[in-house]
């Protein structure tokens, strides 16, 4: 049996400052889910269950509660995932519209 390949999470800059915004327990729900994350990727099998989702080539999103969703992106090399930002689904969709 060969083992899952540990990846690293990361966090950009600027959600660092909007998480730091939020409170106990809003951080708590974020940590949550990206430690479901971290826990789920590279198992496609499991990624629906814990709510991660492709938007576009690079950018996934994981649901943090009801209406909030993390957007990161995954480095091969070195294996990182990346969050990079914090919205609801409109300003997902608003930030991938000018990612594409």
């Amino acid at each position: 049996m060969t083992s899952k390949p540990s990846y690293r999470v990361s966090l950009a800059e600027e959600l660092l400052e909007q998480i730091r915004t939020k409170t106990k327990r809003e951080r708590r729900a974020i940590g949550e889910a990206m430690n479901r994350v971290l826990e789920a990727w590279g198992q496609p099998h499991v990624h629906a269950g814990v709510g991660i989702r492709r938007l576009t080539k690079t950018i996934y999103e994981c649901r943090v509660g009801l209406d909030d969703r993390l957007a990161f992106v995954v480095l091969v090399t070195p294996q990182e995932l990346v969050f990079f930002f914090l919205g609801n689904h409109d300003e997902i969709q608003k930030l991938i519209r000018g990612k594409k």
